[in-house]
């Protein structure tokens, strides 16, 4: 009898452990932000090559940056929050049209300074940047605010300033007259 309940028991544990096996090697991968997935895919551009990959891009090339850090909770809620918000919003694919500007391997030091040159203070930020006679001109910039943090309009209205989306309620309120 204590043979059959050792078996048992024996038997329950290899079918427990079994399933516990199965489970962790078909577990899907936890990314905590867009950024985190954008940076590990090679279409993040590194910070410290920002501006050779601008120059090089050639003279009739249009950037749409977003500067932002996948250890930074502002660019984690902006990614996660408000940018699925407005892909939902204007069904744009974002990840097609802005280019990411990882700033995860750069020291707060390092990066303050140089962050004016694109004509921000603070991330996560967009920026519209190209080339015109061997200088990068940056225009149209959003910057996050701590006071006024950036919300869905803001990047729909910053998106369709910028020629990336024809806003259909800012066309019904020029189309419409005023009373």
């Amino acid at each position: 009898m204590l043979k059959k309940i050792l078996f048992t028991l024996l038997t329950l544990l290899m079918i427990y452990s079994t399933v516990i096996i199965a489970y962790k090697i078909n577990e899907p991968q936890k990314i905590e932000s867009r950024a985190l997935a954008t940076a590990l895919s090679s279409a993040a551009i590194p910070y410290s090559t920002l501006k050779d990959y601008t120059l090089n891009s050639g003279e009739s090339a249009i950037h749409y940056y977003f500067f932002c850090s996948g250890n930074d909770q502002n660019c984690t809620y902006v990614e996660n929050t408000v940018l699925k918000s407005v892909e939902n919003s204007t069904n744009l694919n974002l990840d097609s049209l802005l280019e990411y500007v990882d700033l995860s391997d750069e020291s707060e030091d390092a990066m303050s300074s140089p962050l004016s040159d694109w004509g921000i203070n603070t991330y996560p930020a967009f920026v519209v940047c190209n080339v015109s006679q061997g200088s990068i001109t940056v225009s149209n910039p959003l910057e996050w605010n701590a006071s006024s943090p950036m919300s869905a309009d803001d990047i729909i209205r910053w998106l369709s300033k910028v020629g990336l989306y024809n806003n259909p309620s800012e066309e019904e309120a020029i189309n419409t007259p005023a009373s």
